[in-house]
Protein backbone atom coordinates (compact mmCIF):
# COMPACT_ATOMS: atom_id res chain seq x y z
CA UNK A 1 0.00 0.00 0.00
CA UNK A 2 1.72 3.29 -0.80
CA UNK A 3 2.07 5.11 2.48
CA UNK A 4 3.49 8.44 0.39
CA UNK A 5 0.63 10.78 0.88
CA UNK A 6 2.49 14.43 -0.41
CA UNK A 7 -1.37 16.16 0.58
CA UNK A 8 -1.00 19.83 1.39
CA UNK A 9 -3.65 21.50 4.13
CA UNK A 10 -3.67 25.39 4.04
CA UNK A 11 -5.53 25.41 7.20
CA UNK A 12 -1.90 25.12 9.21
CA UNK A 13 -0.45 27.76 7.31
CA UNK A 14 0.32 31.06 10.47
CA UNK A 15 -0.92 33.51 7.60
CA UNK A 16 -4.60 31.44 7.32
CA UNK A 17 -4.88 30.83 11.11
CA UNK A 18 -4.02 34.46 11.84
CA UNK A 19 -6.37 35.72 9.17
CA UNK A 20 -9.03 33.72 10.44
CA UNK A 21 -8.66 34.63 13.93
CA UNK A 22 -9.06 38.63 12.99
CA UNK A 23 -11.80 37.50 11.21
CA UNK A 24 -13.76 36.97 14.30
CA UNK A 25 -12.24 39.38 16.42
CA UNK A 26 -9.53 38.10 17.90
CA UNK A 27 -6.07 39.34 18.26
CA UNK A 28 -3.20 37.31 16.53
CA UNK A 29 0.23 36.99 16.91
CA UNK A 30 2.34 39.62 14.04
CA UNK A 31 3.96 37.09 11.72
CA UNK A 32 7.88 38.42 11.51
CA UNK A 33 11.33 37.15 11.01
CA UNK A 34 12.04 36.73 14.19
CA UNK A 35 8.53 34.39 14.91
CA UNK A 36 8.34 30.57 15.49
CA UNK A 37 6.05 27.89 14.09
CA UNK A 38 5.95 24.24 14.60
CA UNK A 39 3.58 21.34 13.19
CA UNK A 40 3.27 18.15 15.04
CA UNK A 41 2.92 14.89 13.25
CA UNK A 42 3.99 16.84 9.73
CA UNK A 43 3.83 13.28 7.95
CA UNK A 44 5.62 13.88 4.26
CA UNK A 45 6.50 16.90 5.73
CA UNK A 46 4.65 18.68 2.53
CA UNK A 47 2.65 21.43 4.57
CA UNK A 48 5.22 21.83 6.54
CA UNK A 49 7.78 22.96 3.99
CA UNK A 50 5.41 24.90 2.01
CA UNK A 51 4.69 27.37 5.07
CA UNK A 52 8.61 27.40 5.96
CA UNK A 53 9.40 28.22 2.87
CA UNK A 54 6.68 30.82 2.76
CA UNK A 55 6.59 32.27 6.04
CA UNK A 56 9.05 34.48 7.85
CA UNK A 57 10.66 32.85 11.04
CA UNK A 58 11.53 29.37 11.74
CA UNK A 59 10.18 25.92 11.87
CA UNK A 60 10.29 22.90 13.64
CA UNK A 61 8.02 19.57 13.63
CA UNK A 62 8.21 15.79 14.63
CA UNK A 63 7.13 12.71 13.27
CA UNK A 64 8.23 9.69 14.34
CA UNK A 65 8.18 7.98 10.87
CA UNK A 66 12.19 8.00 9.93
CA UNK A 67 11.13 8.05 5.87
CA UNK A 68 8.73 10.89 6.48
CA UNK A 69 11.29 12.73 8.51
CA UNK A 70 14.19 12.50 5.49
CA UNK A 71 11.84 13.36 3.25
CA UNK A 72 10.77 16.74 5.19
CA UNK A 73 14.35 17.65 5.36
CA UNK A 74 15.37 17.30 2.00
CA UNK A 75 12.47 19.63 1.22
CA UNK A 76 13.61 21.85 3.85
CA UNK A 77 17.45 21.77 2.61
CA UNK A 78 16.40 22.56 -1.05
CA UNK A 79 14.58 25.25 0.16
CA UNK A 80 16.84 26.62 2.55
CA UNK A 81 14.07 27.85 4.91
CA UNK A 82 15.27 28.20 9.00
CA UNK A 83 13.30 24.42 9.15
CA UNK A 84 13.96 21.73 12.18
CA UNK A 85 12.54 18.67 12.25
CA UNK A 86 12.21 15.85 14.06
CA UNK A 87 12.03 12.38 14.32
CA UNK A 88 10.45 11.96 17.69
CA UNK A 89 7.45 10.65 19.17
CA UNK A 90 5.04 13.04 20.82
CA UNK A 91 5.92 12.52 23.94
CA UNK A 92 10.09 12.68 22.81
CA UNK A 93 9.26 16.24 21.21
CA UNK A 94 7.34 16.92 24.43
CA UNK A 95 10.26 16.78 26.79
CA UNK A 96 12.79 18.56 24.44
CA UNK A 97 14.81 21.28 26.23
CA UNK A 98 15.85 22.82 22.82
CA UNK A 99 12.81 24.06 21.97
CA UNK A 100 11.36 28.21 21.58
CA UNK A 101 8.44 29.29 22.43
CA UNK A 102 6.04 29.09 19.16
CA UNK A 103 3.56 31.64 17.84
CA UNK A 104 1.54 29.00 16.34
CA UNK A 105 1.20 25.24 16.49
CA UNK A 106 -0.65 22.87 13.74
CA UNK A 107 -1.57 19.66 14.03
CA UNK A 108 -4.32 18.29 11.72
CA UNK A 109 -5.17 14.48 11.07
CA UNK A 110 -3.79 13.27 13.94
CA UNK A 111 -6.03 13.68 17.31
CA UNK A 112 -8.81 11.00 16.57
CA UNK A 113 -6.22 8.81 15.25
CA UNK A 114 -4.18 8.34 18.47
CA UNK A 115 -4.79 7.50 22.24
CA UNK A 116 -5.14 9.75 24.91
CA UNK A 117 -1.72 9.29 26.47
CA UNK A 118 -0.07 11.00 22.76
CA UNK A 119 -2.95 13.45 23.13
CA UNK A 120 -1.64 14.70 26.31
CA UNK A 121 1.62 14.95 25.08
CA UNK A 122 0.25 17.43 22.69
CA UNK A 123 -1.31 19.33 25.19
CA UNK A 124 1.74 19.34 27.30
CA UNK A 125 3.72 20.67 24.37
CA UNK A 126 1.34 23.44 24.28
CA UNK A 127 1.74 24.04 27.71
CA UNK A 128 5.17 24.13 27.54
CA UNK A 129 5.73 25.84 24.35
CA UNK A 130 3.14 28.39 22.92
CA UNK A 131 3.47 31.56 23.72
CA UNK A 132 0.98 33.76 25.24
CA UNK A 133 -1.07 35.53 22.87
CA UNK A 134 -0.62 32.29 20.66
CA UNK A 135 -2.64 30.23 18.50
CA UNK A 136 -3.14 26.58 17.97
CA UNK A 137 -4.63 24.97 15.13
CA UNK A 138 -6.43 21.57 15.84
CA UNK A 139 -8.64 18.82 13.43
CA UNK A 140 -10.32 15.63 14.44
CA UNK A 141 -13.36 13.89 13.84
CA UNK A 142 -16.02 15.00 16.27
CA UNK A 143 -19.08 13.66 17.62
CA UNK A 144 -22.43 13.72 16.71
CA UNK A 145 -21.64 13.50 12.45
CA UNK A 146 -18.80 11.43 13.05
CA UNK A 147 -21.38 8.62 15.02
CA UNK A 148 -22.33 6.15 11.97
CA UNK A 149 -18.95 5.87 10.76
CA UNK A 150 -17.88 3.84 14.15
CA UNK A 151 -20.19 0.71 13.13
CA UNK A 152 -18.34 1.24 9.47
CA UNK A 153 -15.27 1.09 11.02
CA UNK A 154 -15.51 -1.78 13.29
CA UNK A 155 -17.13 -3.83 10.41
CA UNK A 156 -13.64 -3.11 8.15
CA UNK A 157 -11.50 -3.60 11.19
CA UNK A 158 -13.43 -7.41 12.07
CA UNK A 159 -12.78 -7.81 8.35
CA UNK A 160 -9.09 -6.37 8.33
CA UNK A 161 -8.30 -8.44 11.53
CA UNK A 162 -9.96 -11.55 10.97
CA UNK A 163 -10.57 -12.58 7.53
CA UNK A 164 -7.64 -11.78 5.57
CA UNK A 165 -4.45 -13.39 4.95
CA UNK A 166 -1.57 -11.53 7.17
CA UNK A 167 0.52 -12.75 4.59
CA UNK A 168 -0.96 -10.30 2.19
CA UNK A 169 0.58 -6.47 1.85
CA UNK A 170 -1.43 -4.26 3.28
CA UNK A 171 -3.66 -3.10 0.43
CA UNK A 172 -4.58 -6.36 -0.37
CA UNK A 173 -5.99 -6.86 3.61
CA UNK A 174 -7.40 -3.39 2.95
CA UNK A 175 -9.66 -4.42 0.02
CA UNK A 176 -10.18 -7.84 1.09
CA UNK A 177 -11.73 -6.23 4.54
CA UNK A 178 -13.69 -3.64 2.01
CA UNK A 179 -14.90 -7.18 0.11
CA UNK A 180 -15.80 -8.81 3.56
CA UNK A 181 -18.37 -5.89 4.80
CA UNK A 182 -20.01 -5.61 0.79
CA UNK A 183 -20.88 -9.21 1.49
CA UNK A 184 -22.09 -8.79 4.76
CA UNK A 185 -24.44 -6.22 3.30
CA UNK A 186 -25.32 -7.64 0.72
CA UNK A 187 -26.95 -10.89 3.79
CA UNK A 188 -29.40 -7.95 4.40
CA UNK A 189 -28.87 -7.77 8.18
CA UNK A 190 -31.42 -5.99 10.59
CA UNK A 191 -29.07 -3.49 11.35
CA UNK A 192 -29.51 -1.96 7.37
CA UNK A 193 -33.19 -1.38 8.31
CA UNK A 194 -32.32 0.80 11.53
CA UNK A 195 -29.86 2.92 9.50
CA UNK A 196 -30.32 3.12 6.07
CA UNK A 197 -27.88 5.66 5.27
CA UNK A 198 -25.06 3.14 6.87
CA UNK A 199 -24.66 1.68 3.27
CA UNK A 200 -24.66 4.68 1.45
CA UNK A 201 -21.65 5.85 3.35
CA UNK A 202 -20.05 2.27 2.47
CA UNK A 203 -20.33 3.01 -1.07
CA UNK A 204 -18.33 6.26 -0.27
CA UNK A 205 -15.74 4.57 1.14
CA UNK A 206 -15.03 1.88 -0.84
CA UNK A 207 -14.00 4.07 -3.53
CA UNK A 208 -11.27 5.53 -1.74
CA UNK A 209 -8.18 4.84 -1.86
CA UNK A 210 -6.61 1.93 0.49
CA UNK A 211 -4.11 4.19 1.65
CA UNK A 212 -6.92 6.83 3.11
CA UNK A 213 -9.52 3.60 4.14
CA UNK A 214 -6.28 1.71 6.46
CA UNK A 215 -5.67 5.25 7.76
CA UNK A 216 -9.30 6.39 8.65
CA UNK A 217 -10.77 3.82 9.94
CA UNK A 218 -8.09 0.84 10.51
CA UNK A 219 -5.01 2.47 13.03
CA UNK A 220 -5.25 0.73 16.48
CA UNK A 221 -6.29 4.28 17.63
CA UNK A 222 -9.50 6.02 16.09
CA UNK A 223 -11.69 7.88 19.06
CA UNK A 224 -14.72 10.30 18.17
CA UNK A 225 -14.65 12.96 20.91
CA UNK A 226 -17.41 16.06 21.11
CA UNK A 227 -16.33 19.77 20.90
CA UNK A 228 -16.91 20.57 24.23
CA UNK A 229 -14.70 17.60 25.56
CA UNK A 230 -11.82 18.45 23.42
CA UNK A 231 -12.51 22.42 24.58
CA UNK A 232 -12.14 21.39 27.74
CA UNK A 233 -8.73 19.23 27.45
CA UNK A 234 -7.51 23.13 25.58
CA UNK A 235 -8.51 24.66 28.62
CA UNK A 236 -6.40 22.90 30.59
CA UNK A 237 -3.71 23.35 28.93
CA UNK A 238 -5.03 27.41 29.48
CA UNK A 239 -6.22 27.44 25.66
CA UNK A 240 -8.97 28.88 25.13
CA UNK A 241 -11.39 28.09 21.55
CA UNK A 242 -11.17 31.21 19.26
CA UNK A 243 -12.72 30.41 15.64
CA UNK A 244 -13.04 27.70 12.92
CA UNK A 245 -10.65 27.45 10.12
CA UNK A 246 -13.77 27.32 7.91
CA UNK A 247 -14.44 30.97 7.62
CA UNK A 248 -18.14 30.70 6.75
CA UNK A 249 -18.83 28.61 9.69
CA UNK A 250 -17.85 31.22 12.06
CA UNK A 251 -20.58 33.33 10.32
CA UNK A 252 -23.66 31.92 11.34
CA UNK A 253 -25.80 34.40 9.15
CA UNK A 254 -24.28 33.44 6.36
CA UNK A 255 -25.44 29.79 6.44
CA UNK A 256 -28.33 28.90 9.05
CA UNK A 257 -31.54 29.12 8.35
CA UNK A 258 -33.69 31.34 10.74
CA UNK A 259 -35.04 28.70 12.61
CA UNK A 260 -31.52 27.42 13.98
CA UNK A 261 -30.07 31.48 14.11
CA UNK A 262 -32.69 31.53 16.59
CA UNK A 263 -32.67 29.16 18.79
CA UNK A 264 -28.74 29.30 19.43
CA UNK A 265 -29.41 32.75 20.02
CA UNK A 266 -30.30 32.38 23.04
CA UNK A 267 -26.78 30.28 23.89
CA UNK A 268 -24.87 32.54 25.31
CA UNK A 269 -21.87 30.01 26.36
CA UNK A 270 -19.21 30.00 23.64
CA UNK A 271 -18.82 26.24 24.17
CA UNK A 272 -22.28 24.99 24.28
CA UNK A 273 -22.96 27.52 21.15
CA UNK A 274 -20.62 25.38 19.29
CA UNK A 275 -21.69 21.84 20.73
CA UNK A 276 -25.22 22.92 19.28
CA UNK A 277 -24.17 24.08 15.96
CA UNK A 278 -22.35 20.40 15.32
CA UNK A 279 -25.81 19.50 16.05
CA UNK A 280 -27.69 21.69 13.36
CA UNK A 281 -24.88 20.96 10.76
CA UNK A 282 -24.36 17.48 11.62
CA UNK A 283 -20.54 17.87 11.97
CA UNK A 284 -18.24 15.10 11.39
CA UNK A 285 -15.16 17.08 10.95
CA UNK A 286 -14.11 19.77 12.63
CA UNK A 287 -11.26 22.36 12.12
CA UNK A 288 -10.78 24.27 15.58
CA UNK A 289 -8.40 27.06 16.19
CA UNK A 290 -7.18 28.37 19.87
CA UNK A 291 -5.58 30.80 21.41
CA UNK A 292 -3.67 31.33 24.90
CA UNK A 293 -4.45 34.11 25.99
CA UNK A 294 -7.48 35.44 23.87
CA UNK A 295 -8.07 38.97 23.54
CA UNK A 296 -11.40 40.62 21.20
CA UNK A 297 -11.22 43.21 18.96
CA UNK A 298 -13.88 45.92 18.33
CA UNK A 299 -16.25 45.43 15.07
CA UNK A 300 -13.79 49.02 13.84
CA UNK A 301 -10.27 47.28 14.34
CA UNK A 302 -12.19 44.35 12.84
CA UNK A 303 -13.12 46.12 9.72
CA UNK A 304 -9.65 47.97 9.64
CA UNK A 305 -7.37 44.83 9.75
CA UNK A 306 -9.57 43.03 7.33
CA UNK A 307 -9.75 45.83 4.90
CA UNK A 308 -6.19 46.48 5.09
CA UNK A 309 -5.21 43.09 3.91
CA UNK A 310 -4.20 42.33 0.30
CA UNK A 311 -6.10 39.63 -1.23
CA UNK A 312 -5.57 37.56 -4.58
CA UNK A 313 -7.93 35.68 -7.13
CA UNK A 314 -6.32 32.30 -7.89
CA UNK A 315 -8.20 31.94 -10.77
CA UNK A 316 -9.86 33.77 -13.90
CA UNK A 317 -13.19 35.47 -12.32
CA UNK A 318 -15.52 33.87 -15.42
CA UNK A 319 -14.75 30.58 -13.58
CA UNK A 320 -15.78 31.64 -9.99
CA UNK A 321 -19.28 30.16 -9.66
CA UNK A 322 -22.03 31.29 -7.72
CA UNK A 323 -22.60 29.19 -5.26
CA UNK A 324 -20.46 27.23 -2.60
CA UNK A 325 -21.25 24.28 -1.11
CA UNK A 326 -21.78 24.33 3.05
CA UNK A 327 -23.09 21.55 5.16
CA UNK A 328 -26.70 22.61 4.93
CA UNK A 329 -26.64 22.80 0.75
CA UNK A 330 -25.71 25.12 -1.32
CA UNK A 331 -25.13 29.05 -0.74
CA UNK A 332 -26.21 31.00 -4.37
CA UNK A 333 -24.61 33.99 -4.37
CA UNK A 334 -25.94 37.46 -5.48
CA UNK A 335 -23.85 37.85 -9.09
CA UNK A 336 -24.43 41.47 -9.05
CA UNK A 337 -22.09 41.83 -6.27
CA UNK A 338 -19.54 39.14 -6.81
CA UNK A 339 -18.95 39.84 -9.97
CA UNK A 340 -17.81 42.93 -10.02
CA UNK A 341 -15.16 42.41 -6.85
CA UNK A 342 -14.26 39.22 -8.84
CA UNK A 343 -13.61 41.46 -11.81
CA UNK A 344 -11.84 43.92 -9.76
CA UNK A 345 -9.50 41.18 -8.34
CA UNK A 346 -8.58 39.93 -11.49
CA UNK A 347 -7.64 43.52 -12.80
CA UNK A 348 -3.71 44.03 -13.64
CA UNK A 349 -2.74 40.65 -14.60
CA UNK A 350 -4.40 39.06 -10.65
CA UNK A 351 -2.50 41.90 -8.97
CA UNK A 352 -3.07 41.47 -5.00
CA UNK A 353 -5.06 43.82 -3.81
CA UNK A 354 -6.64 45.76 -0.52
CA UNK A 355 -9.86 45.77 0.02
CA UNK A 356 -9.77 48.91 1.22
CA UNK A 357 -9.40 50.37 -2.10
CA UNK A 358 -12.57 48.82 -3.52
CA UNK A 359 -14.19 49.84 -0.48
CA UNK A 360 -13.82 53.55 -0.79
CA UNK A 361 -15.16 53.41 -4.70
CA UNK A 362 -18.32 51.30 -4.17
CA UNK A 363 -21.39 51.79 -1.79
CA UNK A 364 -21.23 48.31 0.46
CA UNK A 365 -20.96 49.28 3.94
CA UNK A 366 -17.90 47.20 5.53
CA UNK A 367 -19.74 44.40 7.14
CA UNK A 368 -21.19 43.51 3.63
CA UNK A 369 -18.15 43.59 1.83
CA UNK A 370 -16.52 41.67 4.25
CA UNK A 371 -19.36 39.09 4.18
CA UNK A 372 -18.27 38.62 0.43
CA UNK A 373 -14.58 37.90 0.83
CA UNK A 374 -15.06 35.72 3.93
CA UNK A 375 -17.85 33.18 0.98
CA UNK A 376 -14.71 33.81 -1.74
CA UNK A 377 -11.90 32.92 1.20
CA UNK A 378 -13.65 29.72 2.35
CA UNK A 379 -14.79 28.50 -1.02
CA UNK A 380 -11.22 28.89 -2.04
CA UNK A 381 -11.04 31.28 -4.84
CA UNK A 382 -9.79 33.86 -3.12
CA UNK A 383 -6.50 34.06 -0.65
CA UNK A 384 -5.19 36.62 1.75
CA UNK A 385 -2.05 37.95 1.51
CA UNK A 386 1.38 38.61 3.46
CA UNK A 387 2.76 41.87 3.62
CA UNK A 388 4.99 43.48 1.31
CA UNK A 389 7.86 42.75 3.49
CA UNK A 390 6.82 39.30 4.30
CA UNK A 391 7.24 38.64 0.14
CA UNK A 392 10.30 40.04 0.08
CA UNK A 393 12.16 37.69 3.17
CA UNK A 394 10.59 34.41 1.86
CA UNK A 395 10.53 35.33 -2.12
CA UNK A 396 14.41 33.48 -2.48
CA UNK A 397 13.28 29.95 -0.21
CA UNK A 398 10.08 29.54 -1.90
CA UNK A 399 11.60 29.67 -5.53
CA UNK A 400 14.23 27.14 -4.64
CA UNK A 401 11.41 25.02 -2.80
CA UNK A 402 9.46 25.48 -6.38
CA UNK A 403 12.99 24.73 -8.28
CA UNK A 404 13.18 21.08 -6.49
CA UNK A 405 9.69 20.18 -6.54
CA UNK A 406 9.37 21.11 -10.09
CA UNK A 407 12.57 18.88 -10.61
CA UNK A 408 10.49 15.79 -8.68
CA UNK A 409 7.94 16.17 -11.30
CA UNK A 410 10.04 15.41 -14.16
CA UNK A 411 9.91 11.85 -12.35
CA UNK A 412 6.20 11.07 -11.80
CA UNK A 413 3.44 13.10 -9.70
CA UNK A 414 4.45 13.14 -6.21
CA UNK A 415 3.80 17.06 -5.24
CA UNK A 416 0.92 18.88 -6.43
CA UNK A 417 1.54 21.98 -4.65
CA UNK A 418 3.97 25.33 -4.97
CA UNK A 419 5.27 27.54 -2.25
CA UNK A 420 3.21 31.16 -2.93
CA UNK A 421 5.62 34.23 -1.11
CA UNK A 422 2.36 35.91 -1.54
CA UNK A 423 0.10 34.15 0.64
CA UNK A 424 2.34 32.27 2.82
CA UNK A 425 0.54 28.70 1.82
CA UNK A 426 0.86 26.56 -1.16
CA UNK A 427 -1.10 26.98 -4.39
CA UNK A 428 -2.50 23.93 -6.55
CA UNK A 429 0.31 23.61 -9.46
CA UNK A 430 -0.12 19.90 -11.45
CA UNK A 431 2.91 17.96 -12.58
CA UNK A 432 2.03 19.31 -16.23
CA UNK A 433 1.72 22.58 -15.36
CA UNK A 434 5.09 22.33 -12.80
CA UNK A 435 7.03 20.85 -16.07
CA UNK A 436 5.72 24.05 -18.29
CA UNK A 437 6.44 26.67 -15.54
CA UNK A 438 9.89 25.00 -15.21
CA UNK A 439 10.57 25.24 -18.99
CA UNK A 440 9.43 28.16 -19.19
CA UNK A 441 11.50 29.84 -16.49
CA UNK A 442 14.46 28.30 -18.53
CA UNK A 443 13.85 29.86 -21.84
CA UNK A 444 10.41 28.04 -23.88
CA UNK A 445 8.09 30.89 -24.24
CA UNK A 446 5.60 29.47 -26.53
CA UNK A 447 2.97 26.58 -26.63
CA UNK A 448 5.61 24.50 -29.60
CA UNK A 449 8.74 25.25 -27.89
CA UNK A 450 6.95 24.17 -23.86
CA UNK A 451 5.38 20.69 -25.73
CA UNK A 452 8.39 19.45 -27.30
CA UNK A 453 10.56 20.13 -23.83
CA UNK A 454 8.08 18.15 -21.82
CA UNK A 455 7.66 15.84 -24.48
CA UNK A 456 11.63 14.71 -24.26
CA UNK A 457 10.98 14.80 -20.39
CA UNK A 458 8.38 12.28 -20.58
CA UNK A 459 9.35 10.03 -23.31
CA UNK A 460 12.53 9.30 -21.62
CA UNK A 461 11.09 8.18 -18.75
CA UNK A 462 8.64 5.91 -20.94
CA UNK A 463 5.47 7.83 -20.44
CA UNK A 464 2.72 8.75 -22.99
CA UNK A 465 -0.25 11.00 -22.15
CA UNK A 466 -3.83 9.70 -21.10
CA UNK A 467 -6.22 11.27 -22.82
CA UNK A 468 -10.33 10.96 -22.33
CA UNK A 469 -13.17 10.15 -24.91
CA UNK A 470 -16.78 11.62 -24.55
CA UNK A 471 -17.74 8.50 -22.31
CA UNK A 472 -14.93 8.70 -19.72
CA UNK A 473 -12.89 5.95 -21.36
CA UNK A 474 -9.24 6.32 -21.08
CA UNK A 475 -6.61 5.30 -23.70
CA UNK A 476 -3.20 5.96 -24.38
CA UNK A 477 -1.66 8.46 -27.72
CA UNK A 478 0.59 6.06 -29.25
CA UNK A 479 2.55 8.27 -31.57
CA UNK A 480 5.44 11.30 -30.74
CA UNK A 481 2.97 13.60 -32.90
CA UNK A 482 -0.09 12.75 -30.89
CA UNK A 483 1.76 12.97 -27.56
CA UNK A 484 3.24 16.69 -28.59
CA UNK A 485 0.36 17.57 -30.07
CA UNK A 486 -1.71 17.10 -26.73
CA UNK A 487 1.04 18.52 -24.64
CA UNK A 488 0.87 21.79 -27.13
CA UNK A 489 -2.72 22.49 -26.34
CA UNK A 490 -2.12 21.55 -22.75
CA UNK A 491 1.01 24.49 -23.13
CA UNK A 492 -1.42 27.22 -24.80
CA UNK A 493 -4.15 26.35 -21.77
CA UNK A 494 -1.27 27.08 -19.15
CA UNK A 495 0.14 30.14 -21.74
CA UNK A 496 -2.89 31.86 -21.73
CA UNK A 497 -4.94 31.10 -19.11
CA UNK A 498 -2.89 29.79 -15.96
CA UNK A 499 0.21 31.48 -16.40
CA UNK A 500 -0.80 35.36 -15.50
CA UNK A 501 -2.26 33.97 -12.17
CA UNK A 502 1.01 31.69 -11.62
CA UNK A 503 2.79 34.90 -11.91
CA UNK A 504 1.36 36.92 -9.49
CA UNK A 505 1.13 33.91 -6.90
CA UNK A 506 4.35 32.44 -7.41
CA UNK A 507 6.73 34.30 -9.67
Amino acid sequence: MNDLNFDYYHELSPNFMRWCLLLNGIVAPEITEESCHCELGFGQGVSANIHAAATPGKFFGNDFNPSHTANAKELAKASGAEAKFFEDSFEEFSKRDDLPQFDSIGVHGVWSWVNAQNRGHILEIARRHLKSGGMFYNSYNCLPGAAPHAPLRELLAIGYQYKTNPADDAEERVNSAVNFVEDLLDANPAYLKVVPSFKNRFEQIKREEASYIAHEYLNSDWDLMYFKDVAELFKSAKLDFAATALPVESKEDMFLPERMKNFLQRVDNPIAHEQLQDYFINRHFRKDIFVRGLRRLSTTEVYDKILMTRYVLNKPAADVPMNVSVHLGDLNLDESLYRPLLEYLERDNFRPKYLQEYFTKNKLSAGSLIELITILVYAGHVLPCQDESAVKQVKKSCEQLNAHICERSEFGETINVLASPLTGGGVEVGRFQQLFLAQYKAGSKTSDRLADEVWKIISRNRERMIVSDVWNSERFLETPEENIAHLKNLAEDFLSKLLPIYKALLL
